[in-house]
């Protein structure tokens, strides 16, 4: 290998954050970085070129890394930005959200003029990111997936679409590869997932036919929150003026930046400790969906799903209409349990079905914005609630357009794959309603409700199993508007603690 120049470099992490830079007397085809720390922890990594262009983005837990940087953006590292290695200096910024005392450092870096940095990627990936000059002339932006088409139509008819919004590679904290965790995805049957690594965003994916989404989980130690579709850098770090996410201002810029950037909010394992949502000045207004269910095989997680749809129920009582999803919070290989003996975590467990006109990341994203979601873990549904001629599906407000005082419709449920002791639960306004045992594998219900058009209702759906555990979750439909009175997320939070949590499960 043909090499032009070699660096070293060492030092201390006497605090949060560290900086270090380095210089390069020339333009370069490839640089490869490897950052080593004397002690266990968890270190996020970035380096800067001298455009002010974040070009490295990595997560260090444990093992040394080695990046590479390119031309050819095969080579170029994962979750890295493809391009010339630029004349000047560069800098390498050292986060450490956990770490012993005073762990030192150390680095070394090549940079070559040959074409070739290394072996390349054994798969075959798909760029998100732009030429670096490209980037530096056109955009002020840091990073910027610009190659990245959200209108890129994978399939075409308008119907159901199964999937996962909180996934995680080993980028971050997962053990699967991407690569693993495509192949994973697709023996559970899903048509998307979102890539949401712990603050990384993906800069390239596999050239496949399974749609996946970018984000990122914006990882706090007062909570975590994924940026659904984010394709642009949004500075998080807690060395932010406002102090990033780590502060109650900081937390609320970097939720308002992901919107602005177009990207969807959800607050992920609301009431999940120690990861639940501390942030209490959070705008309820700036919260686009809630991940009410998560990783169902978690031994914490059915009693915070369960804080999680009482939240839900007192936001939708207040006139607030966020919508719902579920993540399967992936960290683990699917023959792998959080318990002994206990059932392994996997992508699309809970799954989240969309439907959607076209499968692309603007109409699952878009589905998600209009509420045409349920959740679930087997069960498979299709949800259609008929008035006067028309069909409307979970998320929609119906009546809207009555001449009378009274909406009259029928919310009609096609569901398969149901086990046996099953029941389906109308929840009305936050109250069970109604309980309705299910035929084991395929069936149809059918309920009829008549609301006052004046008077705020909603209505979503449950199925539980024999000893009230959580099978699947629809948004809710609704009808008529009502002034609310929470307005943060702290105040929902004193409310939902005013009342005891109710629950379907047997004890």
């Amino acid at each position: 290998m043909k090499t032009s120049f070699i660096g070293v470099g060492s030092g201390v992490v006497d605090a949060p954050f560290s900086s270090t830079s380095f210089y390069l007397d020339g333009e370069f085809k490839w640089l490869k970085l490897k950052v080593s720390f004397s002690k266990k922890g968890w270190y996020s990594i970035f380096v800067w070129d001298p455009a002010d262009k974040l070009r490295i983005q990595s997560l260090y837990i444990n093992e040394p890394k080695e990046i590479i940087l390119s031309v050819n953006h095969d080579e170029t590292s994962y979750s890295s930005v493809p391009g010339l290695i630029l004349q000047g200096e560069w800098k390498l910024e050292i986060l450490a959200a956990t770490y012993k005392a005073n762990p030192e450092y150390k680095f070394t870096f090549e940079c070559g003029l040959d074409a070739a940095a290394g072996d390349g990627e054994a798969d075959k990936f798909e760029s998100w990111t732009g030429n670096v000059k490209t980037l530096a002339a056109k955009s002020s932006i840091a990073l910027e997936l610009n190659t990245f088409n959200d209108a890129k139509v994978l399939k075409t008819s308008s119907r159901w679409y199964k999937g996962d919004f909180h996934t995680h590679t080993n980028e971050s904290d997962g053990k699967m590869s991407p690569r693993e965790g495509m192949d994973q995805a697709k023996k559970m049957g899903l048509d998307y997932f979102a890539v949401t690594d712990h603050n990384i965003i993906p800069t390239k994916w596999i050239n496949d036919d399974m749609l996946t989404i970018p984000g990122i989980e914006i990882t706090s130690s007062k909570g975590h929150f994924n940026a659904l579709g984010l394709k642009q850098w949004v500075d998080w770090r807690p060395t932010c003026t406002d102090g990033g996410m780590e502060t109650e201002e900081g937390m609320n810029r970097v939720i308002g930046e992901v919107r602005s950037a177009g990207a969807l909010v959800s607050i992920n394992h609301p009431m999940l400790q120690p990861w639940e949502w501390q942030f209490r000045t959070t705008p309820l207004s700036l919260v686009d969906v809630i991940e009410i269910w998560n990783d169902p095989t978690y031994k914490d997680n059915p009693a915070a799903t369960e804080e999680a749809l009482q939240l839900w129920d007192i936001l939708w009582n207040d006139g607030h209409r966020i919508y719902g999803i579920g993540g399967s919070d992936s960290h683990l290989r699917p023959d792998e349990s959080y318990e002994k003996n206990g059932p392994p975590s996997v992508i699309g467990d809970p799954a989240t079905y969309v439907f959607a006109d076209g499968l692309s990341a603007l109409t699952i994203l878009d589905g998600v914005k209009n509420g045409n979601v349920y959740v679930t873990r087997g069960p498979v549904l299709d949800c259609q609630v008929y008035m006067d001629s028309s069909s409307y599906k979970p998320g929609s407000e119906i009546g809207a357009n009555v001449s009378g005082d009274t909406v009259e419709f029928d919310y009609q449920v096609n569901y398969e794959n149901i086990e046996t002791g099953a029941s389906l639960h109308w929840i009305l306004n936050g109250n069970e309603y109604k309980k309705v045992l299910l035929n084991p594998s395929r069936g149809t219900t059918t309920e009829t409700f008549q609301w006052k058009k004046t008077e705020p209702n909603w209505l979503r759906l449950e199925i539980r199993g024999n000893n009230g555990q959580l099978l699947a979750i629809t948004n809710p439909v609704y009808c008529g508007e009502k002034k609310t009175t929470l307005q943060t997320w702290g105040e929902l939070i004193d409310k939902i603690r005013a009342v005891p949590v109710t629950t379907r499960i047997s004890t």
